[in-house]
């Protein structure tokens, strides 16, 4: 009996063959105030894909887009990840500094989270006494010892005080065209990524002057890695992520029941719930409930949120009537819709100098 009891609770690491990702995060201040609560993500997955299930979604995507070669091969690329499947109940261990610490077991997906205590003592060890480049740690997977594989993550320490972006991705920084299902479709999966004209060069001037960011995006995980290289190549600033939960195999009515509001406004709470006295800067567009979403942050926190600017994809104004709806009861000097970066900068460079850093 004891024999059994044992293997059933020994826990089930990352295999040589098993693929281990680390999603960009944060790092917050202790309440305390003696050290950091860092934030550590990733998933766990197995990259083989098997014949069953590539041949099929590719023959029908294929046939029904008319995709010429080069489309075929962002395709693929882009593709292969919602075609993995996601490993559940590995156990993870990083390490920082010299200290091993383990997380709780990846979910039904292969994604897992797990926040870290580390003391101001240990931190300025790892650091050896100087603060870090823009903030960044980085970390490394322990793997077994026959796995002798760098597998590194990184997390941002952001002080309590200070100003934040909270930005959207698709038709915010990246043209995806949301409106249109089939455009939106091929965006994102058979053509190179297009930045939005201009907001590179916007998010850069905001990180020089200490702005911090958080990516929130109905995106699912598995395109983190072509966003990432995406924004990495466009040098838009370096920041955490945060993406949408989705599986190849959920049902359509599924996927219908998890509105965009719901999940968007939910990844957003617990990053303004982490810098209670910080301010935040929230940017979206006008292609799905942004407007919405951001209104209602800003009438719940006043005082965190320091202003909404909202791209309008259809060339909205002031004036339409669902913006009127969305953000009727407050201070119009609070929000802005725009449609090119320019009309902007002025503006979002005011209200990031003007918050204490």
């Amino acid at each position: 009996m004891s024999f059994f009891r044992s293997s059933r609770s020994q826990k089930k690491t990352v295999a040589r063959h098993e693929q281990l990702v680390f999603y960009p995060s944060f790092g917050t201040r202790s309440p305390d105030g003696n050290g950091w609560i860092l934030t550590v993500q990733g998933s766990v997955f197995d990259p083989r894909i098997s014949w069953f299930r590539r041949k099929p979604v590719f023959a029908v995507i294929r046939r029904v887009l008319r995709m010429d070669r080069t489309a075929e091969e962002y395709f693929r690329i882009r593709m292969r990840q919602f075609l993995m499947f996601g490993l559940r109940g590995r156990s993870v261990t990083v390490r920082i500094g010299d200290q091993d610490h383990t997380l709780e077991d990846s979910d039904y997906m292969g994604l897992f989270r797990g926040d870290i205590h580390v003391a101001d003592a240990e931190l300025a060890k790892i650091t050896q006494g100087q603060p870090p480049i823009d903030g960044w740690l980085t970390y490394q997977a322990r793997l077994s010892e026959a796995d002798d594989r760098l597998v590194t993550g990184a997390l941002q320490l952001v002080e309590p005080t200070g100003i934040s972006i909270i930005s959207d991705v698709d038709d915010t920084i990246k043209h995806s065209n949301v409106p249109n299902r089939r455009d939106l479709f091929r965006n994102t999966f058979t053509r190179i990524f297009v930045p939005i004209t201009g907001m590179p060069e916007l998010y850069r001037d905001c990180a020089q002057v200490g702005t911090r960011f958080h990516f929130v995006s109905g995106s699912p995980w598995q395109l983190y890695e072509p966003l990432s290289e995406f924004m990495r190549e466009e040098g838009y600033p370096a920041g955490s992520y945060h993406l949408k939960r989705f599986r190849i195999r959920d049902s359509a009515r599924k996927i219908r029941r998890s509105p965009q509001k719901a999940y968007k406004k939910s990844a957003i709470e617990p990053i303004l719930a982490s810098f209670p006295k910080r301010q935040f800067v929230l940017i979206g567009d006008s292609g799905e409930q942004d407007p919405e979403i951001y209104a209602s942050l800003l009438r719940e926190r006043p005082d965190q949120i320091a202003h909404v600017f909202i791209r309008g994809v259809r060339n909205e104004t002031r004036e339409a009537e669902r913006l009127q709806v969305a953000f009727a009861d407050l201070d119009p000097q609070r929000w802005d819709i725009y449609k090119e970066p320019s009309e902007i900068r002025e503006k979002l460079a005011t209200v990031v100098r003007s918050v204490p850093k």
